[in-house]
């Protein structure tokens, strides 16, 4: 009891004294001194306590110590303590950025019973961007992902501190698992902090995104694409990444309608993605016609022609010039109907827009041909005169 008594005094003494005059080397008899657990954390409580960078190699090791000496502390009472005091002393560490404890906090998050501790570890290697931790981090929430865990509550806080650790490491490779995360087994709260923490993981996602939807649900194909397109990555990337969501879109079999529905949606937003980002060249073409010839309604055939139109390069006039070829060839052969009439009307006016000479025969074509309504011989005869 005195020396618990002169142990107080002396950590008493030092914050009197003012932290800026004293050395690491008080600060480490001040733990070194206490005896058992509950002076070792009272003297833990006192150095987190000077809010003084200088302690952080103290802490350092006295997270060293207390990860040694582990299996001394066995009994409830003692490990509540135990995790207590690791997840202040965590937490401080990472407030400091002190990175030479990565190490020692890599290993709480593995070892330590307590999973608030464990958890508190892993952000803290999170705050001081321990990118040489990343990938072992996102594997660990790439774990927990895949099932519950035997106990469902210590699973869900190591995956909040894994997503939280993610968010602020800012690492593309972290991206992947907190996006799976934010549609696993976890609660609301679980998965709305991943769902809110992967706009940060990485400024260009494209590459995992891009994994994603090669190898995933529809679902997560269109959760995939919405975040690249909400993303900071580049328009070449945006534009990448939604040629091959366009092309993966007409590839891939619907199941059910319900399935055709969620793969249309996902060629829209492919679609809405080119048009936004302005994609040129021959690569989304063909993506694009399969848009308009086999659409699942309407609304995608449209959105395939503005995008054609907005590409405006000599494959996308080309495929605008054809559809509206064999339109014209239609209506003159009686065959018509508001649909026809709708599309071919938006067709020329893409073609306007693109504003490309291949595109005048076809639009020619439509301004003689005196079975089409007023409406649709005027677009083309504005569609020449944008081109002209």
């Amino acid at each position: 009891m005195k020396r618990f008594i002169a142990f107080a005094y002396l950590a008493l003494v030092v914050a009197a004294l003012g932290v800026a005059d004293e050395t690491t080397e008080i600060y480490q008899m001040l733990f070194k001194q206490a005896e058992g657990l509950s002076q070792k954390y009272a003297a833990a409580v006192n150095l987190v306590g000077l809010e003084d960078k200088a302690t952080a190699p103290v802490l350092a090791s006295a997270l060293e110590e207390l990860l040694l000496q582990q299996r001394s502390y066995s009994s409830p009472i003692d490990q509540e303590l135990y995790g207590t005091t690791v997840r202040m002393i965590a937490k401080a560490l990472g407030d400091y950025k002190y990175t030479a404890a990565a190490p020692f906090l890599w290993d709480a998050a593995q070892s330590v019973p307590a999973p608030l501790a464990r958890a508190e570890a892993i952000i803290s290697l999170g705050k001081m961007r321990a990118l040489d931790y990343a990938e072992r981090i996102a594997l660990k929430l790439r774990d927990l992902n895949l099932k519950p865990t035997e106990d469902r509550d210590m699973g869900e806080k190591l995956a909040y501190g894994c997503i939280v650790a993610l968010d602020k490491l800012k690492d593309v490779r972290g991206f992947s698992s907190v996006f799976f995360a934010a549609d696993s087994w976890y609660s609301l709260l679980v998965r709305q902090q991943a769902a809110q923490s992967l706009p940060n993981i990485s400024e260009d996602p494209t590459d995992p995104i891009k994994a994603i939807l090669g190898a995933e649900t529809p679902e997560r194909k269109l959760r995939a694409l919405q975040a690249e397109a909400a993303s900071k990555a580049s328009g070449d990337r945006k534009i990448e990444a939604a040629t091959l969501a366009l092309a993966i879109g007409h590839q891939n079999s619907p199941r059910d309608k319900a399935e055709a529905k969620l793969l249309s949606d996902l060629r829209k937003a492919a679609l809405r993605m080119l048009i936004a980002n302005k994609a040129k060249g021959s690569g989304p073409v063909e993506g694009c016609q399969a848009s308009y010839e086999k659409g699942f309604d309407d609304e995608e055939r449209l959105i395939a022609l503005q995008a054609l139109g907005v590409n405006a390069a000599d494959p996308a006039a080309t495929a605008l010039r054809d559809i509206i070829l064999a339109l014209n060839a239609d209506q003159k052969a009686g065959v018509t109907d508001d649909t026809r009439n709708r599309m071919a009307k938006a067709a020329i006016e893409n073609a306007g827009l693109a504003k490309n000479k291949l595109a005048k025969p076809a639009l020619l074509s439509v301004s003689l041909n005196d079975k089409w309504s007023g409406g649709v011989i005027l677009a083309a005869q504005a569609a020449l005169k944008a081109i002209q």
